[in-house]
């Protein structure tokens, strides 16, 4: 299992357009909060050409993220299969699981077409497979959309966290994490500052079988996953 988003590409994009809307509803003098912080509320209109451009720019930092997942699965697969020679005989691959999360999308739903945009959450639609990860340390879940209509046919990204990035950074340490882990093998790349990077850590997360079970409603389970091995780097 991989996981990559755009990056540093899809920071950018989102930055660019949050900055034209805030001057373009300056312009509009548009009956909104007053902006606070960085990425203050504001807005594009649906039908303006800037909108129809930031939609089809997200769905290139959305090509872009998948392409890097694909390369990275082939990576991953070459390995494995060199790890697996004279254990299979010609191991293959039979069936790839992608999804997006962070995204908006046209859709129709309750007799409309709406945009809906998905942050911590992804499509869940009637026989779509999905993926809802748990952390480094614990399981993470294959799963089959039941496309319920109250979740705009929906599910969770992933456990979701309790701690930020930030705070597992500056309260865990490399130990906590050993402890967390037990047998599993585990790599972890740097931070900024040249620490080992602990921002993904176990103790970061919701308990991801309580989360699975409170939306049952929302998607069918296929397959739990066991880690073995994690790199995050």
């Amino acid at each position: 299992m991989v996981h990559s988003g755009s990056r540093n590409f899809g920071y950018k994009i989102a930055k660019h357009y949050n900055k034209l809307a805030q001057k373009l509803c300056k312009m509009w003098y548009s009956n909104i909060p007053e902006f606070k912080g960085e990425d203050g509320l504001a807005f594009l209109p649906i039908e303006s050409p800037e909108a129809k451009e930031y939609l089809d720019s997200m769905n290139f930092a959305l090509s872009f993220a998948q392409e890097s997942r694909a390369r990275m699965l082939a990576i991953a697969f070459k390995s494995l299969e060199g790890a697996l020679y004279g254990y299979f005989h010609n191991p293959e691959v039979t069936k790839k699981v992608n999804i997006h999360h962070n995204f908006a999308a046209w859709e129709n739903h309750f007799g409309k077409n709406v945009i809906v945009h998905r942050k911590g959450a992804t499509k869940a639609t009637k026989d779509l497979e999905g993926i809802i990860p748990g952390s480094m340390g614990t399981a993470s879940y294959i799963v089959r959309g039941l496309g319920n209509k109250d979740s705009f046919e929906s599910c969770s990204h992933g456990a979701g966290r309790i701690m930020s990035r930030r705070e597992a950074q500056r309260k865990l340490t490399i130990h906590d994490v050993r402890n967390a882990m037990g047998n599993i093998v585990f790599k972890v790349g740097k931070d900024r500052k040249g620490r080992a990077d602990l921002s993904e850590a176990p103790q970061a997360y919701k308990n991801i079988d309580a989360v699975i079970d409170a939306e049952k409603d929302l998607v069918e389970i296929l397959i739990k996953l066991r880690p073995l091995a994690v790199v995050k780097g």
